[in-house]
C-alpha cells in the first residue's frame, strides 16, 4: 500500500491549506484528511487520486472512505474545485458504489459543512452519508457494497 499525500501534486505559487493523504485496501479508496481545505488541497487531492486510480486501480465495484479530522471547512472556490473533481472522475472511470465520512463532533465546521457536502456528493450521483465512529462507516460501506454486489442497486 503506497500512500499518496496531496503535497507532492501541487506545484504553483500557492500551498496546499490542509493535509490529506490517499491509498487504497482492497475495494476501498481510503483517506485521511485535517482541514481547512482551499483550493489548491482539492486539486493536489484530484491528482493525487487520479495517480492513485491510475498505478493501483481498485475493482470496478469500491467504496470511498474520508476520515476527516480537526477542520473540515473548505472555501467556496475548494467546493467548486470539489464538485469538477467529481465531474471529471466520472467521466473517466467508474464512480465508487458508495462515499462515506468519519467526522468527529469536535470537527470545526461539521455542522456548517456536512450538508454542504452532502448536497454536492448527491448533485454528482453519490451515495453518500457522514459517521461519528469508523466501525459504523466501515459496516455501511460493505452493506452498500453487498447490496450493489446482489443486485439491489446503487
Amino acid at each position: 500500500m503506497v500512500k499518496r499525500d496531496i503535497q507532492a501534486f501541487v506545484d504553483g505559487p500557492f500551498r496546499p491549506h490542509g493535509h490529506i493523504e490517499v491509498w487504497r485496501e482492497g475495494a476501498m479508496v481510503r483517506s485521511r484528511a485535517e482541514g481547512p481545505f482551499n483550493r489548491e488541497a482539492v486539486i493536489g487531492l484530484a491528482r493525487a487520486m487520479d495517480d492513485l486510480l491510475t498505478q493501483d486501480p481498485p475493482p470496478a465495484r469500491f467504496t470511498d472512505l474520508a476520515e476527516l479530522s480537526v477542520s473540515m471547512l473548505a472555501s467556496p472556490e475548494s467546493m467548486d474545485a470539489l464538485g469538477r473533481f467529481l465531474s471529471d472522475i466520472s467521466r473517466d472511470r467508474p464512480a465508487p458504489v458508495a462515499v462515506a465520512y468519519v467526522v468527529g463532533a469536535e470537527v470545526e465546521g461539521r455542522d456548517l459543512m456536512v450538508p454542504l457536502y452532502d448536497a454536492l456528493y448527491r448533485k454528482h450521483g453519490r451515495r453518500f452519508r457522514v459517521f461519528h465512529h469508523l466501525e459504523d462507516a466501515l459496516s455501511w460501506l460493505q452493506a452498500q457494497l453487498d447490496a450493489v454486489s446482489i443486485g439491489d442497486g446503487p
